[in-house]
């Protein structure tokens, strides 16, 4: 049997393997193909002699380009500078027209008006994951799955093409619910420090920054050794080391409950938020409302990824890795502020007293200082407080929202990582020095201060 290696320019995830493989399938004379975009590489096996000239063609009419892609480590292709200058430009735009418009501040009033506010904000994550990450890492599996279902009924109607996609995101969403209780179950067991977390965050933020940049196609060199994969387990249970295989639902279900172990950044940091919880029903619904906010984008991806080809699918996908790196330098510069807040973190707020003592969020209960704030969406209010040294502290928080803030991180003040329940939470601990000292969210995001004085002598008796 002749095998012919053709090299394939323009790959960049395994929605690019599929869409090459079913080309190649269809040139008379061809009986098996393999693709590899880690490789670049389309490996053809004929049952005769097949003309160089149709395999190029074919290549062609599924998008991409006959040849060898650029291995140096910057890309010397003007359209890939330009396509990332272009998404730079729209993702600070599409950031100050949102903070200009208020959305954001609506999308925070809605997770505090929900009765679980923080899980709002965990479909508009899901939501953010299905248009990045999942969309370059999951979009592969939903296209192989519609591409069986569509070989095997090639007279079905537009609805009925919807069937593999919905029996896939099914699978999805009623898997990351099971599996995230399971989180919720561990997480019960044992919890992770705020340095651990920290890390995570950042071994996180470096998929997602791999991924961001395999997207890009800024570095060919790094995006090809960056390529990730599905395992070869699950790559084999979804059969897509046979585009030619058989579709069923029941596969397809199961392909979309295997995605709950792939490396996409934001599953990863929602997994982890969900384990943090220690509830398997909160932490199941967590996962599966996240699953829900993706399901919008990968059903897109399912149609889209068949209309958009070529150099607007590759466009499209640039765009999209600039929007991950975004992400990924937000969650990186957040973790190493918990990691080194002297170095990283943002000032200090110092509240003042009109008469030079307690804040007026503080009072005295006995010998027992109160100090109470309000933990919402976005941070927390007030978000600095003063107190006198070597006294008690009864910290009353009143969590009105389950964001990142819920989750407090405060080593200075001799706290534990604490994730807050809805209502009122009450913390203690006694300063021994005076001086600022800082407390955030988990992540890094939010920030807050206590600051603690020496208290004048006429209180101290």
């Amino acid at each position: 049997m002749p095998v012919v290696d053709l090299p394939v320019k323009g790959m960049t995830c395994q929605a690019c393997e599929v869409r090459v493989t079913k080309a190649l399938r269809a040139v008379p004379g061809v009986q098996r193909v393999t693709v590899s975009v880690r490789s670049g590489v389309a490996r053809v096996h004929t049952t005769t002699s097949v003309p160089r000239g149709r395999l190029d063609q074919a290549i062609v009419r599924a998008g991409y380009e006959p040849g060898r892609d650029d291995s140096g480590w910057l890309s010397t292709d003007p359209a890939v500078w330009r396509d990332v200058a272009v998404g730079v430009g729209a993702v600070v735009v599409l950031g100050l027209a949102l903070r200009a418009s208020g959305l954001t501040s609506l999308a925070d009033q809605v997770g505090v008006m929900a009765t679980s506010g923080s899980l709002a904000m965990v479909v508009l994550l899901g939501v953010a994951a299905g248009l990045s990450t999942c969309m370059a890492l999951v979009g592969g599996l939903v296209l192989a799955v519609s591409a069986r279902h569509a070989e095997r009924w090639p007279q079905a109607t537009a609805a009925q093409r919807l069937r593999p996609q919905l029996a896939f995101n099914t699978g999805r969403v009623v898997g990351f619910g099971l599996l995230g209780a399971l989180l919720g179950a561990a997480g019960s067991a044992f919890s992770l420090s705020g340095p651990a977390l920290a890390v995570v965050m950042i071994a996180v933020s470096l998929v997602m920054g791999s991924v961001g940049l395999r997207l890009t196609s800024v570095s060919p060199r790094l995006s090809r050794g960056g390529t990730l994969a599905l395992p070869p387990a699950l790559a084999r249970a979804v059969r897509l080391d046979r585009v030619d295989g058989p579709y069923s639902d029941h596969r397809a279900a199961l392909a979309g409950v295997g995605t709950f172990l792939l490396p996409c950044g934001f599953t990863q940091a929602v997994q982890v938020y969900a384990m943090s919880t220690g509830s398997p029903a909160r932490a199941g619904t967590i996962m599966a409302l996240f699953a829900l906010g993706t399901v919008p984008g990968l059903l897109g991806i399912g149609s889209l990824g068949a209309a958009v080809r070529g150099a607007h699918a590759r466009r499209f996908f640039r765009f999209a890795g600039v929007a991950v790196l975004a992400f990924a330098a937000v969650n990186v510069t957040g973790a190493l502020a918990v990691l080194a807040p002297g170095l990283l973190a943002p000032a200090a707020a110092v509240s003042t007293s009109p008469t030079g003592g307690l804040s007026e969020n503080v009072t005295l209960d006995g010998d027992i200082q109160v100090l109470r704030t309000t933990q919402v969406a976005n941070g927390y209010e007030p978000s600095a407080a003063t107190v006198y040294v070597d006294r008690e502290v009864r910290w009353e928080i009143d969590s009105t929202a389950i964001s990142c803030a819920a989750s407090i991180y405060a080593p200075e003040l001799g706290i534990e990582p604490v994730v807050l329940d809805p209502g009122l939470n009450v913390l203690t601990f006694t300063p021994t020095r005076t001086g600022d000292l800082r407390y955030s969210c988990g992540m890094g995001m939010y920030w807050g201060s206590v600051t603690v004085i020496d208290e004048p002598p006429s209180t101290a008796g």
